[in-house]
């Protein structure tokens, strides 16, 4: 499916950070954000970062929210080329980085009907904040299309976060270039959407937007259990103030998993905000 793209400050941003050449970038960020006694950080350097999941030009203004999670993961043992979202992406940015502006459009089209496409999005990373997340708050048949926009701390792929040092993560998102480019996409987000909640997947993911859009720690959900890492606050993200939710990640242990853990939290979430 084609969708055509207004050409406005998130477009001009979402360029710019995809011209950036993402092998050398991750090679950098693999020495930059690893682990005192870990090898790399273990980010992919064959497969471009992603600058968002969904359609943040499809968002109902000032009735939608930010989901943002730790890195995308790579999840597939396929051949990144021959893969069905990889291949495909890879292709489109090679075309954008010898000349051709169709590569890019092809792929900024890629990423916005993500959750339009068969076979796509995959298990329980989206699917049951999909469930959770239409009952509680927008009852359609597909949230991410109107409602919630995805978006990652970091957006290069990677295996898993295990390696990641949660400090040199903060301080390179405050002064590393790449981090710096690909922030000014969130920051474009939030002004043409005002989304009216961020909730963010994970405790690195925390400490990243406490560090950045925060001027105070984030405060524990008190009626929770407190293993699950359930805190509320606020981030001041492109000139605009928004409640943020934040828990470890979900589907991994101590973290709120399941319809119970679920409905209390955003039970005590919609109190906190009134």
């Amino acid at each position: 499916m084609h969708v055509t793209t207004i050409r406005d400050s998130l477009f001009d941003v979402t360029h710019q950070f995809m011209t950036r050449n993402y092998f050398t970038d991750a090679v950098e960020l693999n020495q930059l954000v690893k682990k005192k006694r870990a090898h790399s950080a273990n980010l992919r350097t064959d497969i471009p970062p992603i600058p968002f999941t969904g359609n943040p030009w499809n968002k109902e203004n000032g009735n939608c929210m930010l989901f943002i999670g730790i890195n995308p993961r790579y999840q597939s043992s396929d051949n990144v080329k021959s893969h069905h979202e990889f291949g495909p992406a890879i292709e489109s940015i090679e075309r954008f980085h010898n000349g051709d502006d169709s590569g890019f459009n092809d792929y900024l089209n890629q990423r916005k009907n993500y959750f339009l496409q068969e076979g796509m999005k995959y298990g329980k990373h989206f699917t049951f904040p999909e469930k959770k997340l239409r009952e509680h708050m927008y009852p359609v048949e597909n949230p991410w299309d109107r409602h919630i926009q995805s978006l990652d701390c970091i957006p290069w792929f990677s295996v898993d976060a295990k390696t990641f040092d949660h400090e040199e993560v903060c301080n390179a998102y405050n002064n590393s270039e790449m981090f710096l480019s690909y922030r000014r996409i969130i920051e474009e987000i939030v002004k043409l959407i005002r989304p009216n909640m961020v909730q963010l997947n994970g405790g690195l993911t925390r400490k990243v937007f406490e560090s950045s859009y925060s001027k105070n720690s984030f405060s524990p959900m008190k009626e929770m259990n407190p293993k699950k890492g359930i805190h509320v606050g606020w981030c001041e993200i492109g000139g605009h103030e928004i409640p943020t939710l934040s828990h470890n990640f979900s589907g991994y242990p101590n973290a709120p998993n399941g319809n119970k853990d679920w409905d209390e939290m955003i039970a005590n979430w919609k109190k906190w905000i009134n």
